[in-house]
């Protein structure tokens, strides 16, 4: 048996919140410089290079790797809002080539990337200067919210040579986006220079400062101009490999943020939370105190004949249906003028003008609710897919989402209606067993969201296909994407016309079917109803399914490919595993044979249950087809490294049955 344990994961965020002034402009940062320098080019703003880096073979101190970053220098300067960077990476193999690949990401109409330049430096000192212009690339399209990168291939990439390049991002000043040190990458750091200076015009607050996965010997130390820097030496690579916790929750990295205006002196972690509940309760109960509206809206929308949850379920359905502006591009100024969107001053303008943000979303909720008669708080909580809350911390911008609580009829809800896709009692994974704050009038309290079930996200494919003489099978497939898969898809494609829509599922369903096989969506279906299963049906022909063994075919029990094999090959493991949420897959799947065959054999059935995780499968026929049934669920989320060889042995009897040969006779051959 295998014993699951709970953790919470953190991924780079891209929030910004407006400041409450614009930042002046102010100073520079300065270069330093590695020792031992080979003379380069005049007039280059470019590190030194020291001699025995370019006849560098290997890394003394982590042999075998592709690649090791050299030098890095990071300096973060607020009062400009800009991050000046500069890398130099050494390549060792071929295979390490695929690093002068760069891709430096910002988050449009937030943040901007300029003084880009980028080289490369051959063994023997010659030197490549990048002389294109780097493209445009989508990384992420969420939430209304566009991350792009700035994507360009480095000349010249061998092994031996060295790749550098510098850029610096700007920030659009009249937003604040919490800093931090990422000091910990992919690949080894031999020396890191980090610095950062703190915003320093009209209502500066002291910086705080806080460190997570660094060295004790990496200390930050504040510099006699003000600013603090931070310098690092042999800081290894953090091992990327599948179903492991978000990268960056676990990278070394020093996090920056400011306490704020009359913040207390000397306050305790106790006495902050009850400012930070106090302060939170007194804006949401401004927000939502027209109960005139909220008991109005509510009269039109339940019966006081409806039994509690059916109340719920009727003002969640409301709620969903008011426009969430946080789910929409990026507006120019010329559409926002003409548009004429005005500002929501409580819960009244919400009902009235039927847009919101999210977080306008959920406290509306929060005064429908109370003004149906239940009781309901909002429910701040830091996502599991960005960090753990760490109340010690005392840092509020950890709780970066928000929900709803509400008791109806005795019984506990956790409830988001601002997360659009997801029907009545489904929460997106990150918001599921994570740590926050219930915001109440006297005292609010920390409280954890619950655990989901393996149930709330089913995968179920249906397989009708026909084989032919020469082992070739086509037919039809329909896969119903369940609960959170559901979701998370309509979440993902929901500004993709219907033709993107269909080639995203028709690429993602070929991903799981053998390399020659062909698949076509020929219908989409309940989209829009979140309450269903989406539903994709579709065409597919997979021309080497039966392989000729004599006078006898064979052929896979299972068409699709085990989707986890490939992470469970290595029988070494660096990281713990993490599958996010639980899921579960069901197949069913009927193959038809050509008159010319016959079922000769068709493998036991077998089962294999470790608790958290089962799996079986069966095979029945009657003679000509062949009905078989797969069922493999993932009732756990966090599991230990320790428990990698039984996840791996556990995959590998999955991959190995899944592959067990239906066996095919020539009924010519039979008969003779």
């Amino acid at each position: 048996m295998i014993a699951a344990r709970s953790f919470s994961q953190a991924r780079e965020p891209w929030r910004a919140i407006k400041r409450a002034v614009v930042f002046a402009v102010a100073t520079a940062s300065v270069m330093l410089a590695l020792s031992r320098p080979l003379r380069v080019r005049a007039g280059d703003d470019w590190q030194p290079i020291a001699a025995e880096d370019l006849t560098m073979k290997d890394n003394p101190k982590s042999p075998g790797a592709d690649a090791m970053i050299l030098y890095r220098e990071s300096a973060i300067d607020e009062d400009k809002s800009t991050v000046s960077e500069y890398m130099r990476i050494k390549i060792f193999t071929q295979a390490g080539a695929k690093y002068g690949d760069i891709e430096i990401p910002y988050a449009k109409g937030v943040t901007s990337i300029g003084g880009l330049k980028a080289r490369t430096i051959r063994p023997d000192g010659s030197i490549s200067d990048f002389q294109g212009k780097p493209f445009d690339k989508t990384i992420v399209k969420e939430g209304g919210l566009k991350v792009l990168a700035k994507t360009f291939t480095l000349p010249d990439i061998a092994p031996g040579c060295i790749i550098e390049y510098q850029y610096r991002e700007q920030r659009d000043q009249n937003f604040y986006v919490n800093q931090k040190w990422v000091v910990q990458g992919d690949l080894y750091l031999r020396t890191g220079r980090f610095s950062i200076k703190p915003y320093q015009g009209p209502g500066a607050q002291p910086l705080a400062i806080r460190r997570m996965g660094m060295p004790a010997e990496a200390q930050v130390v504040k510099q006699p101009n003000g600013s603090f820097a931070l310098e690092v030496h042999d800081i290894p690579g953090l091992e990327i490999e599948d179903y492991m916790p978000p990268a960056d929750s676990m990278r070394g990295r020093v996090e920056f943020f400011y306490r704020g205006r009359g913040v207390p002196a000397n306050e305790t972690e106790e006495q902050y939370w009850k400012r930070i509940n106090k302060n939170s309760d007194e804006f949401i109960e401004k927000f939502i105190s027209k109960k005139g509206a909220l008991e109005k809206d509510v009269a039109s929308t339940v019966s006081p004949s409806d039994a509690p949850e059916v109340k719920l379920r009727k003002l969640y359905d409301r709620v969903q249906k008011i426009r969430n502006l946080d789910l929409e591009e990026e507006k120019t100024a010329k559409e926002e003028r003409h548009e004429k969107l005005k500002e929501n001053m409580n819960v009244e303008d919400v009902l009235k003008h039927g847009y919101a943000y999210e977080s306008e979303i959920n406290y509306t909720f929060v005064g429908l609710c109370r003004a149906a008669g239940f009781e309901a708080y909002a429910l701040f909580i830091a996502p599991r897919n960005e960090g753990p809350f760490l109340p010690k911390m005392e840092e509020v911008s950890e709780l970066s989402d928000n929900l709803v609580w509400v008791n109806a009829g005795g019984k506990e809800y956790y409830l988001d209606p601002a997360a659009r896709y997801y029907p009545f009692g489904l929460l997106p994974w990150s918001e599921s067993g994570a740590s926050g704050l219930r915001v109440k009038k006297d005292s609010g309290d920390f409280i954890e969201t619950p655990a989901l079930p393996s149930t709330d996200a089913e995968l179920i494919r249906h397989v009708d296909i026909d084989v032919n003489d020469e082992g070739e099978a086509a037919g039809k497939i329909t896969v119903d994407f369940g609960g959170r898969f559901g979701a998370a898809r309509r979440s993902n494609e929901y500004q993709e016309d219907d033709p993107g829509r269909r080639k995203a599922f028709a690429d993602e369903i070929k991903g799981w079917l053998p390399t020659d096989a062909t698949y076509a969506v020929t219908d989409l279906s309940n989209w829009d109803d979140t309450t269903k299963p989406l539903r994709v049906e579709g065409t597919v022909k997979i021309p080497s399914f039966g392989t000729a063994a004599g006078k006898r075919m064979l052929a896979p029990m299972e068409i699709f490919q085990v989707r986890q094999a490939k992470a469970f090959k290595s029988e070494r493991r660096q990281n713990d595993l993490d599958f996010y949420y639980p899921y579960e897959e069901m197949d069913d799947v009927q193959i038809r044979l050509p008159k010319t065959f016959k079922i000769e054999s068709v493998p036991k059935a077998q089962t294999v249950n470790l608790g958290p995780v089962s799996y079986e499968i069966s095979a029945t026929s009657d003679g000509t087809v062949i009905a078989v049934k797969r069922h493999l669920r993932i009732g756990g989320v966090m599991f230990p490294r320790a428990n990698y060889p039984v996840f791996r042995d556990f995959f590998g009897k999955v991959t190995a049955n899944d592959q067990a040969d239906l066996v095919f006779q020539n009924v010519e051959s039979a008969a003779n």
